[in-house]
């Protein structure tokens, strides 16, 4: 054991099951052959224990860098919010804080740069660690210092966006010194102890989702006794939520069981086992044989209609917040020459803005919803979602409805290109991250560009492991994601997209820099009239339409198979599937 990193308490290592698993899974497969794997993971649990089936993986359950929806869907479920939304509602109620922060309660300053929170008190991790003012500070000190995926959130906070600034600073003695300085300028004016249980926060400028980010899983206290602050721990879980991490088998098995010391309501079920599938089709089979209770995210489309019309079953549907659209890499020689972004593609600058034009003309959403998704989801031209405050279907207005083939070849013609000299692409998606219907997108994709007669489209594919890896590395030019929101609130559709000076669209590989477009979305996040931050959000989306970074394609809706004998599913608009809600008889 290395004496210089505490041993955590109590939490669930991958590295401490994996002799374990080898031994018991080589057992199984020399006494009953291959098919004992799929029994292994699929075979019903005990009675009173809650079976839910997915195809969603885990990535990382460190709340300073989880940012894909299935881990922190876990840390959801195992490690309480400061506050969380009623369930079934997009209204936020206090969690681990004895209070929602507003003006008229104080919770936020007249000037609306300064946020106190009031924990409850007597709080406990898992381990009967305290949770009081010191953790929730070192908790946010600790993620602003690593800057993972999702440590942007945080740049409104007083001095991160400096420190996040001086990280960029190419390695030297000097650089180091300068980054140092910054951190602590950040530690002493960001988050401020005021007693045991209360902290002051303070933002740079004044930004109005931030209550919203209360109920993210990057604003949650970690114990300091197994999160030290100098490295991420994607396998750890130390709950200070309704269940616990028990038992774990990395990206197959994640047993939950009640934490004793949860200030809240017991959950439903004192046990819930998620078994992941590596396809819809064995997903399928784990609910037809009743080898799961409940199957949520990712059936296909027919597999679902097959469902709604089974009497053995039953099934729920609801609205989704859930976002899908193209990105296309577009760093810009002037970037790129000052190290800001990796490198430049077709897409970049002026000749780069018609080729996005273009697939913008060429893209066809109805083809895309039926081929792939069995008319189940919705098109979309925003990348805010339809239902959210101050949505405008602004890529409608520009590029139409429906596939507009001339309009495409007049701007592939003005930037270069013909039936005899085509542009040549490689779109790359992610196979099983987003579901088995992804290929079907590409293919559909490929088929409306190739239509144009002057594109020739190869389509790619990586694990998203890998290929999240590659998106912020500069690796593809024009690529698939998905985005489900991290607060409830339309500024989470924009600030994390097309924020330059925040860093935010460099984290998903596009690179758009434009100050207008910054501060315009400055300026709605410290808007409070709603007349007026609703015609900014117009602003910002017309804009958006004319700069065409990401072309928006459709927005999803939830489904979920259950068996008769399952009760307590709520299908939440924010997508925070609630295991202990949920009861099995």
């Amino acid at each position: 054991m290395n004496l210089g990193t505490p041993e955590p308490a109590k939490p669930v290592r991958a590295a401490s099951r994996r002799l374990l698993a080898i031994v018991v899974v080589v057992i199984v497969l020399l006494l009953v052959g291959g098919a004992a794997a799929y029994v292994l993971l699929t075979a019903p649990a005990p009675s009173k224990v809650l079976v839910v089936g997915t195809t969603d993986d885990e990535i990382s359950f460190d709340p300073a860098d989880a940012y894909d929806y299935f881990s922190g869907n876990i840390i959801q479920n195992t490690m309480a919010m400061l506050v969380t939304y009623v369930p079934g509602t997009t209204n936020l109620t206090p969690d681990l804080l004895t209070d929602v922060p507003t003006l008229a309660n104080g919770g936020i300053s007249s000037d609306g740069l300064n946020y106190t929170l009031h924990l409850r008190a007597n709080l406990k991790f898992e381990d009967g660690t305290a949770i009081n003012s010191t953790v929730l500070k070192y908790s946010w000190d600790r993620a602003v210092k690593l800057n993972g995926l999702p440590a942007f959130l945080l740049d409104y906070i007083s001095g991160a966006h400096e420190y996040f600034d001086a990280l960029k600073l190419k390695p030297s003695a000097t650089n180091a010194t300068i980054q140092a300085n910054a951190y602590a300028n950040y530690t002493s004016r960001g988050v401020k102890i005021v007693d045991d249980t209360t902290v002051k926060v303070t933002l740079r400028q004044k930004w109005s989702p931030f209550v919203s980010l209360l109920a993210f899983t990057i604003t949650t206290p970690v114990n300091p006794k197994s999160f030290t602050n100098d490295r991420f721990y994607p396998n750890v879980v130390v709950s200070s939520g309704p269940y616990r991490l028990s038992k774990y088998l990395p990206h197959q098995r994640y047993e939950l069981t009640a934490n004793a010391n949860y200030y809240g309501t017991a959950p439903k079920m004192s046990q819930v086992t998620i078994v992941r599938y590596t396809t819809s089709v064995d997903l399928k089979l784990a609910m037809s044989t009743g080898a799961v209770d409940v199957a949520y995210r990712s059936l296909l489309p027919q597999d679902f209609t097959t469902f709604q019309s089974s009497a053995s079953v039953k099934t729920q549907q609801g609205a989704s917040p859930v976002i899908r659209y193209l990105v296309f890499n577009m760093c810009s020689a002037a970037d790129q020459a000052l190290g800001a972004c990796p490198r430049t593609t077709v897409f970049s600058d002026a000749n780069g803005l018609l080729l996005r034009k273009a697939i913008a003309y060429a893209s066809n959403r109805s083809d895309i919803a039926t081929s792939a998704y069995s008319g189940t989801v919705s098109p979309l031209y925003s990348l805010v979602p339809a239902g959210m405050f101050g949505h405008e279907d602004a890529f409608k207005t520009v590029y139409g409805a429906s596939p507009n083939i001339a309009q495409a070849q007049t701007l592939l013609t003005q930037a270069g290109y013909s039936a005899s000299n085509k542009l040549s692409l490689t779109l790359w998606y992610t196979p099983s991250h987003y579901g088995d219907p992804e290929i079907f997108v590409a293919q559909a994709l490929k088929r409306a560009w190739e239509a144009t007669g002057m594109m020739t489209i190869a389509l790619n594919e990586k694990e998203w492991a890998d290929y999240k890896v590659s998106r912020t590395a500069g690796d593809f030019d024009v690529f698939l994601l998905g985005w489900f929101p991290d607060y409830f609130d339309s500024d989470d559709y924009v600030f994390p997209f097309l924020h330059w000076a925040s860093g935010g669209s460099a984290q998903f590989g596009d690179w758009y820099h434009n100050d207008t477009m910054d501060s315009l979305i400055e300026a709605q996040a410290a808007e409070a009239n709603p007349v007026t931050r609703a015609q900014i959000f117009s602003q910002i989306q017309a804009k958006l339409a004319a700069d065409v970074p990401y072309v928006p394609l459709w927005q999803t809706n939830q489904q979920v198979v259950f068996k008769p004998t399952v009760s307590g599913i709520v299908l939440d608009p924010i997508q925070f599937f609630r295991y202990f809600t949920i009861s099995v008889s």
